[in-house]
């Protein structure tokens, strides 16, 4: 656990954030959601629901309106007035950039997935036929379990991609070795952080899924604070460490 950095700080920082601009939070969740439900039924009617163009599209329109919910409360925090609309036009290569780590990332995960269940099928259960209606089965648990832990283990060391691609403007892979680099000695730190984002939304759950209006992009707001924090201590550890090269090298 990061000493220097309290998840209680974090959580308190981001309500205080999202308790500012509530209507913005909500605002920008409910045009998601029916967005979704019109471009999903649109799709449908004219090319099935299991279209790949469908799912294309609908991935499309999540980069984009990730890139500019971040865009607008990472404005927020350093400018803390009043969004105009340009705000919230999301910038295509940024998006673009999203949508590629997505694409890397999940393949990554879903190529590294499919090769430990054919070793471990081949190594320790050669007689096991899988079923594809029903992939699951208890023989192969140990390795579903391991996958688990290697995708949490991947989510979390890649969780302020998004952060970077925004906030620095770095490319795709830049903004995943930047959040590698920035989650390194911090990762039970923001292993908390996730405990309570699903908490959270848990809870909203429970509202009659209402609450996930609110609590789905309050992670996202979690995430966007806990970035500052580990970036503004990383800036100062710098200064610290050249301050004392340069102290060293004028003695």
């Amino acid at each position: 656990m990061d000493r220097g950095i309290r998840v209680r700080d974090i959580l308190s920082d981001s309500w205080n954030l999202a308790k500012d601009n509530f209507w913005i939070l909500i605002g920008f969740t409910v045009i998601q959601f029916v967005s979704l439900l019109i471009i999903g039924a649109v799709v449908g009617m004219l090319f099935g629901d299991a279209s790949t163009f469908g799912l294309v599209l609908i991935t499309l329109f999540d980069a984009f309106f990730t890139v500019a919910f971040y865009q607008v409360f990472f404005k927020l925090i350093d400018q803390p007035e009043d969004s105009e609309f340009p705000d919230f036009m999301p910038n295509v290569v940024k998006a673009l950039n999203f949508l590629l780590v997505k694409l890397v990332v999940g393949l990554g995960l879903a190529f590294a997935s499919a090769i430990l269940i054919n070793l471990y099928d081949a190594v320790f259960a050669p007689d096991i036929e899988i079923n594809e209606k029903n992939p699951f089965i208890w023989e192969l648990l140990p390795v579903y379990i391991f996958a688990a832990l290697g995708i949490t283990f991947v989510t979390i060391r890649t969780s302020f991609v998004t952060c970077f691609i925004v906030d620095q403007e770095s490319g795709s892979s830049e903004a995943i070795s930047q959040s590698w680099a920035l989650t390194k000695g911090h990762f039970w730190f923001v292993f908390v952080l996730y405990l309570c984002m699903l908490g959270f939304n848990i809870l909203g759950a429970m509202v009659v899924f209402v609450g996930l209006l609110f609590t789905v992009p309050f992670s996202s707001i979690i995430l966007i604070i806990a970035y500052r924090h580990l970036v503004n201590r990383y800036i100062d550890e710098e200064e610290i460490l050249i301050e004392a090269v340069e102290e060293n090298d004028g003695n």
